[in-house]
């Protein structure tokens, strides 16, 4: 059973790789981070500290806002998320460095959660979302409430290479920029990011 497990999760790894690299110089290529301008509401110089890494993008980038998760109340789309920032956490119970930084975008969603803003995280394990959530549960992160795609199709769309992978969302529904791999979201570099894009109404 343990050998079945680890193969599973190796073959999403490698299905998560392929499909994040077919898009992956749609969402930014190999262009350097420290010169991108951010968009309106948002400043180079919040990418400090940990959030050094953190890819700002020029201009605000449109999330598919017809594609389809699985929740705990049934079908949601980006766009009923519409009208308060989001971080939107890519992530899977197999994946350890998720699993780690769970409990930061727990502590976040504490801190600066409510009508502007949500940490969303979106499962990327075969199972359903009950699943998902209630291993979240399990981790000790009792505030998120987690959405599933279980076809990871998202990766493809988004370009994404690897998890965890957090994207910063405006009110409008589009990216402002993206984290790759895990990150303190409950330290104050962050949360001083997530604020300037609240407060900025970006």
């Amino acid at each position: 059973m343990k050998n079945a497990r680890t193969l599973s999760a190796g073959l999403a790894v490698l299905l998560l790789a392929a499909a994040g690299w077919a898009a992956y110089e749609k969402w930014g290529g190999d262009e350097s981070v420290s010169s991108r301008p951010g968009p309106v509401g948002l400043s180079q110089d919040l990418l400090v500290g940990p959030m050094a890494v953190f890819e700002l993008w020029p201009e605000p980038r449109p999330l598919p806002q017809d594609m389809i998760f699985e929740s705990a109340t049934g079908p949601v789309r980006f766009a009923d998320f519409q009208g308060r920032v989001l971080l939107v956490n890519l992530w899977a119970t197999w994946c350890a460095p998720c699993i780690e930084e769970l409990p930061t975008l727990d502590r976040l969603q504490a801190e600066l959660g409510g009508p502007d803003f949500r940490v969303l995280p979106v499962s990327l394990d075969r199972e359903p979302v009950a699943q998902a959530q209630a291993a979240l549960e399990k981790f000790g992160v009792s505030r998120l409430r987690t959405i599933a795609d279980r076809e990871m199709a998202v990766m493809g769309s988004l370009g994404i290479t690897g998890l965890p992978t957090t994207l910063l969302v405006d009110r409008q529904g589009r990216e402002i920029g993206r984290y790759v791999g895990p990150a303190d979201w409950s330290g104050p570099e962050a949360t001083a990011l997530v604020r300037a894009a609240i407060d900025g109404g970006v």
